[in-house]
């Protein structure tokens, strides 16, 4: 999964996302998938499920994508980071839950990984939950009232539609995951949402979504969002 990090990290500077190496053979990915899928019931999000921290543990995200990105941050962001501030989610969307289409955002965190784990037939579906993504589409906000305000000028992209209309001024990248390569980008600088899963699909769609560090103080719009997710 991590082969050639050193390069990866550079293109992660350079363009503001990288792809990593398939998981598509690892031996963890069907017990994470079936655990999980048993774990989060008929939500869609599951917070450090314990298959999450089976995925965390066995891909090796803390013991080696971790130390990176705190270097990475210190030395190319200039951010000191809290190590532990990991927040990581399971998210399954099943066939036909149009709601959880085209709902862009950017992250709090200043990293985003994308993990496919089971991921649709495309030969089946048009869309099957592809991630649309926008990198740079923002700067890096220099304090929380630039992070509420940039998040609320980017809402009027919430649609297909909008996607099509921010893709005319802001470069778009679409990945379906179907070779299972990771997905490592600047989770808040990078606009992005999800297609729907379609209702003749057969299959669901579960990724692992792992944040790294929120430069936001502790009444940031985004720590404010995880904690009514709990509720």
């Amino acid at each position: 999964m991590f082969e050639n990090l050193g390069q990866k990290l550079a293109e992660l500077k350079m363009y503001g996302a990288t792809k990593l190496t398939s998981v598509k053979n690892a031996s963890w990915r069907t017990e994470v998938y079936n655990s999980c899928l048993n774990e989060i019931g008929e939500k869609n999000y599951g917070e450090n499920l314990p298959g999450n921290l089976v995925y965390l543990n066995k891909a090796l995200i803390l013991d080696t994508l971790r130390p990176a990105l705190v270097k990475f941050s210190r030395d190319e962001l200039g951010k000191q980071v809290n190590p532990e501030d990991i927040y990581n989610v399971c998210r399954l969307v099943r066939p036909g839950q149009i709601s959880e289409g085209y709902r862009g955002h950017f992250d709090s965190h200043l990293f985003t990984l994308v993990t496919p784990i089971n991921i649709p037939n495309f030969g089946e579906v048009q869309n099957g939950g592809q991630l649309h993504y926008f990198p740079k589409a923002r700067r890096h906000p220099k304090n929380e009232v630039e992070n509420v305000f940039g998040k609320a000028k980017f809402k009027k992209f919430n649609s297909a539609s909008g996607f099509e209309t921010l893709a005319q001024k802001t470069q778009r990248n679409c990945e379906n995951f179907v070779d299972y390569c990771p997905l490592l980008f600047l989770g808040n600088t990078t606009f992005h949402g999800n297609a729907p899963v379609e209702v003749s699909s057969t299959q669901n769609r579960m990724t692992i979504l792992t944040h790294f560090f929120d430069p936001s103080p502790k009444y940031g719009v985004g720590k404010m969002l995880r904690i009514l997710r709990r509720r």
